[in-house]
Parts: structure tokens; C-alpha cells; sequence
């Protein structure tokens, strides 16, 4: 999980105490000490630097199962993506079944659709589309990290989709299907770009069920989701009784992510 200093993340170890919490502190100054004990060194990329360097630091000594999650534990509209009743965190992680994890290697924490599917990302898209910036960088981030040239990124990648809000949980034996090397590079290349911080931080949220090993369209169907990742085996779109969950105006464009 990655935090600015500001947030309190206390209910992670008062509420999740069975899991083993990394809280890395994203906006400290470089001679200062984590009071979590984990920080990074610059604040950039979004949630991005603290998942890699969680991974970086770790490799390959990891648990089975591990969350990948923001700071903010609940509420509307801070957490409006969290898929649990009240936006609740906590009750997102009590009802995940790790065994779906285990079994795929990677799930999106999120089972509604929207944004993000049927096909959120679509880096040639004609006209382009000026309000989509994260798509018109795409391929040019893609192709860096997958060690492809801009004509095999074009042939390859028209549509890309999933779930957003780059909160997921995979298991140790799909991380190590990708050598420490990769995700080092990945870092190296957040430190170092020019994009801005929120383009580039949603360039990524498109792209970890990639790094994962997952299809460029990831879009199960959302009662397939909530019964294999959560349990909940009558839900047929949303939970019983209570209405999909929207984003809040100006939501994805503000500074609210986080997090393993």
C-alpha cells in the first residue's frame, strides 16, 4: 500500500490483522526515516512506485497471496471504487477468495465494469480523442516495457481494457513469472519519464493485468466476478439491493490513489 504522510492507514492492522501489511510513505523527504518502515524514494507515477517497489524490495520472498490496494479504507467518494457495501476495504478483502487468486494468478478487486470495459483504452483511436490522454501515450509505454517497437505495438495493441482502479490482488507464482530484471526496468522508466504524473499513473492502471498475464481485453462478467472472487453467488451485475456504484464527478482526475 502506498500513503502520502497525511493519511491514516491504521485500520489496516486494527482491521486486517491476518495480512501482513506494507504501508510504504510515498511523500517524505530524503533524509527523512518511514514511520511505516517502508517508503520510496520520490513521489511519482500514482500507486505505480509503491506497488513496484514493494515488489522490488521483496523479490522473491513473497507470500502466496498478496493485495494490492490504496490507502483511503472507505466512503463516497474517496473510495467509491471499492467493490463492498459502504466502499469498505475491509469487507472487500474479508470476502475475497484467495483460492480464485491462487487458481488465475491475478484478479481485479473491482466486478463492475465501469469505466474501464468494454475497451477504455484504444491508443489508435481516429480522431483521437483529446480528453484521453493515457491512450495516446500508450504504446509508447507499452512498447518499453514489453521490449516492442511502435509498428508490433500497433499491430498488436488496438483495444485494452479492464476494470479500473489498479487494485488487484496475485499470487507469488505469477509475480515470479517475470524476473526481478522486469520490474526494475518498470521502475526505472516511471523515475525517469516526462509524462505527467496522472497520465502515466493511469497508463499503468491499464497495464498491470498485463504485467500479469492477462489478456489486453479483461472484462469478466460481473455476477462470473462477484461469485469467484468474492463469494457472492447471487449477484448479477451489483449487489443485491443496492445500485452500481458511479464515479464521482472529477474522481479519476484527482490525486486519491495509493497502495499495496
Amino acid at each position: 500500500m502506498g500513503k502520502i504522510s497525511s493519511e491514516d492507514t491504521d485500520w489496516v492492522t486494527q482491521y486486517l490483522s491476518d495480512w501482513d501489511s506494507y504501508i510504504y510513505v510515498v511523500d517524505l523527504p530524503s533524509n527523512s526515516t518511514s514511520p511505516t518502515g517502508f517508503r520510496t524514494k520520490m513521489n511519482k507515477s500514482k500507486e505505480a512506485m509503491p506497488y513496484l517497489t514493494y515488489i522490488i524490495d521483496h523479490y522473491p520472498n513473497f507470500p502466496d497471496v498478496m493485495v494490492f490496494i490504496h490507502a483511503h479504507r472507505m466512503g463516497y467518494p474517496q473510495a467509491w471504487h471499492n467493490d463492498a457495501k459502504n466502499n469498505d476495504a475491509v469487507e472487500m478483502l474479508r470476502f475475497l477468495r484467495t483460492e480464485t487468486v491462487l487458481e488465475r494468478g491475478y484478479v481485479n478487486l473491482r466486478c463492475q465494469l465501469v469505466p474501464g470495459c468494454p475497451d477504455e483504452i484504444q491508443p489508435y483511436r481516429d480522431p483521437p480523442d483529446p480528453e484521453k490522454a493515457p491512450e495516446q501515450i500508450f504504446p509508447f509505454v507499452y512498447a518499453e516495457f514489453f521490449n516492442m517497437s511502435i509498428s508490433e505495438v500497433r499491430e498488436h495493441v488496438t483495444v485494452v481494457a479492464t476494470p479500473c482502479c489498479a487494485q488487484f490482488a496475485v499470487s507469488r507464482e505469477q509475480i515470479l513469472k517475470r524476473p526481478k530484471a522486469s520490474y526494475e526496468h518498470y521502475r526505472a522508466y516511471l523515475e525517469q519519464t516526462s509524462f505527467d504524473d496522472d497520465t502515466i499513473g493511469r497508463v499503468l492502471e491499464y497495464m498491470w493485468h498485463i504485467i500479469f498475464g492477462q489478456d489486453l481485453v479483461h472484462c469478466n462478467a460481473p455476477d462470473v466476478c462477484y461469485c469467484e472472487v468474492y463469494g457472492r453467488c447471487n449477484a448479477r451485475g451489483r449487489r443485491p439491493g443496492r445500485k452500481a456504484v458511479a464515479a464521482p464527478q472529477g474522481a479519476l482526475d484527482a490525486d486519491q490513489r495509493g497502495g499495496i
